[in-house]
């Protein structure tokens, strides 16, 4: 098919589609601002409607639009508009660096209108944009010194805050020493701890709650005995300061030869044998031996707990510290 032929063929063709009212393309570019100052950006469209069997060719990266400058551009998807006609979008964001009025070109856009390789070129019509500076008009393009830096107002309130933190910090400090120095001096900060009870306060006490307890009724001996073992060997390490809980019955007795006379020491050594031979050897006393380790452990401690001794001479000094004694020290 010669060329004029087919130019002949869409010659007919484009008076066929104008007869009936419809174009076979045509072509539309906007802008959604004709005024921006430098720098300002663009959205200039270019809107192509064309028949179904019109093949549009989409602008390639190399589109110039001087001397305006492309910042972006997207190409959306094909529309489908009423009467089935297609519709396609060119969206370019653009923007300039010098004032002046200015002129978008004609977009050119090419398109086939029918399957040959002949194609057509349709323009879009040239827009107008003026581009204003961003310094208003009348201000001067001298460029004026620096200001002087504006001081910082004193906030009394704030150093006010600050100056009671420090006396409450400061405060603290002192506190803290003081506990210190009196923890270094008296061994306590606020007030000294109380007095320890005495040694054979503790054992009568316990040794009341053993006596009133069900065990030998129950013939529970080992239990019975085992604490009985344990209040006398306590009380002879709050009494004596000796090591009695931990050490055997001959360490004990050992440890309390340089503490108690002959009698008390044999006394002693009675009740903790009879106790390790019912802790160990499954040994059963009867009653009566029961009764009176029970009653010689109780006197022990009531013989042997400390006392104090009142002055015997009246115009003494009352602040003069008391004699402590032992019962059995006692005339």
């Amino acid at each position: 098919m010669t060329l004029f032929r087919r130019s002949i063929l869409l010659t007919i063709w484009l008076a066929s589609h104008l007869w009936a009212g419809q174009p076979l393309i045509e072509i539309r570019t906007q802008v959604d601002t004709n005024r921006i100052t430098i720098g300002d950006r663009i959205r200039y469209t270019v809107l192509i409607d064309h028949a179904p069997g019109v093949r549009v060719e989409r602008p390639g990266e190399g589109v110039v639009l001087e001397p305006f400058e492309i910042k972006d551009y997207r190409f959306p998807k094909q529309e489908i508009l009423e009467d089935d006609r297609r519709r396609e979008r060119f969206e370019f964001t653009l923007t300039a660096y010098d004032t002046g009025r200015f002129v978008i070109p004609a977009f050119p856009v090419l398109f086939y209108a029918d399957s040959s390789d002949s194609g057509q070129i349709i323009s879009g019509r040239a827009i107008d944009v003026r581009v204003v500076s961003v310094i208003a008009a009348g201000d001067s393009l001298v460029l004026r010194d620096i200001r002087a830096p504006l001081g910082i107002p004193v906030d009394w309130a704030f150093w006010g805050w600050v100056f009671l933190a420090l006396v409450l910090l400061l405060f603290a400090a002192w506190l803290i020493y003081r506990a210190w120095k009196s923890k270094q001096e008296t061994g306590y900060i606020f007030r000294p701890p109380p007095p320890p009870r005495p040694a054979h306060e503790i054992a009568l006490q316990a040794l009341a709650a053993l006596y009133g307890s069900d065990l030998l009724e129950k013939e529970r001996y080992k239990e019975f005995y085992s604490r009985l073992s344990d209040i006398l060997r306590t009380y002879l390490e709050g009494r004596y300061f000796i090591h009695a809980l931990e050490s055997t019955t001959d360490e004990t007795l050992r440890a309390l030869k340089a503490h108690l006379p002959e009698k008390e020491a044999a006394r002693v050594e009675k009740i903790l044998r009879v106790a390790d031979l019912v802790k160990f050897a499954k040994h059963i006393p009867d009653k009566i031996t029961t009764q009176n380790i029970m009653r010689d452990t109780e006197q022990f401690v009531l013989d042997t707990k400390l006392v104090f001794e009142e002055p015997a001479v009246v115009d003494e000094p009352s602040n003069r510290p008391k004699k402590l004694i032992t019962k059995e020290e006692q005339p």
